[in-house]
């Protein structure tokens, strides 16, 4: 008997799929986690002599500040609360409840990818290949974008750990490592820097207006608030700071108002069409 293919294609909810999907969702996860704590804390032994220097993921500070070099706290933070919720959506994989188990199915075959190339970014990056390590960013870009769009009205325990919040996370670390790739600091650069920065504005914008996904532009605001504080703390690239805490504010104004009719106005369509159902027998034998 053929082990089943996590990576199949199944409108029927991936039934036959269900227990790779859990093999290979756990893997992934396991090893993104290990690896990730592990090169937090040290960095990878340079076992045959490379050139390259090796760092932990942190370990670019000093060596090479950026106008994208966040806060290292504000990323600590965003991947702990992705790794927690992570944790979620793999036990909802394993519930007893087969609405939860399609659900979570759905979308495994990208969050088992997202997981395995975040694993080679960070293989990559703490060896500053910096080419390559941009290189598995864009394809788990072009990997979370087609997840979104086939997958944009999941349930919010498989939006946020399986949809925004990796997508947002690989949106602003392919500016943060494309920084580091170039190794610019001419005036022309700095002044390139201040107009990318922006994208991040338009990024949360178009997710917000087309999808009204609150999510994601949380998910940047607070990104670009640990970006914000990266930057102040060494001022090194005029306005960035600045500019950055501009966009955190715009976007995180932008998402409540999206946030706030949405969650109360799906709470009251619920109870609405629960009420309908209550008197739909009454209306019969009326």
């Amino acid at each position: 008997m053929p082990y089943p293919n996590p990576f199949g294609r199944d409108r029927e909810g991936t039934e036959r799929n269900i227990a790779g999907y859990k093999v290979a969702t756990i893997l992934s996860f396991l090893l993104n986690l290990t690896f990730t704590i592990m090169y937090t804390a040290n960095a990878p032994a340079n076992a045959h002599g490379h050139k390259h220097w090796n760092h932990t993921i942190y370990g670019l500070r000093d060596h090479d500040y950026t106008a994208f070099s966040p806060s290292y706290v504000f990323v600590s933070i965003y991947w702990v609360t992705l790794f927690i919720l992570q944790i979620g959506y793999i036990w909802h994989l394993f519930s007893d409840n087969a609405v939860y188990v399609k659900q979570a199915a759905a979308v495994g075959s990208h969050f088992i990818l997202f997981n395995l190339l975040q694993f080679a970014w960070v293989h990559l990056w703490t060896r500053s290949h910096w080419w390559f390590s941009e290189l598995m960013l864009a394809i788990n870009w072009i990997n979370l974008v087609s997840l979104y769009l086939r997958h944009s009205n999941t349930p919010r325990w498989v939006h946020l750990p399986a949809v925004a919040l990796p997508l947002v996370w690989v949106e602003f670390a392919l500016f943060w490592n494309g920084a580091v790739m170039v190794h610019c600091s001419s005036l022309a650069c700095r002044i390139l820097a201040n107009v990318g920065i922006w994208n991040f504005l338009v990024f949360a914008a178009f997710f917000l207006l087309v999808f009204k996904d609150y999510q994601v532009g949380f998910a940047t605001s607070f990104l670009m608030a640990g970006l914000g504080v990266g930057q102040f703390a060494t001022k090194t690239f005029a306005l960035q700071w600045i500019f950055a805490f501009t966009i955190m504010a715009v976007v995180f104004l932008g998402s409540l108002l999206v946030a706030v009719p949405t969650i109360f106005g799906n709470e009251e369509r619920t109870e609405a069409t629960a009420g309908d159902r209550e008197r739909a027998p009454l209306l019969q034998d009326a």
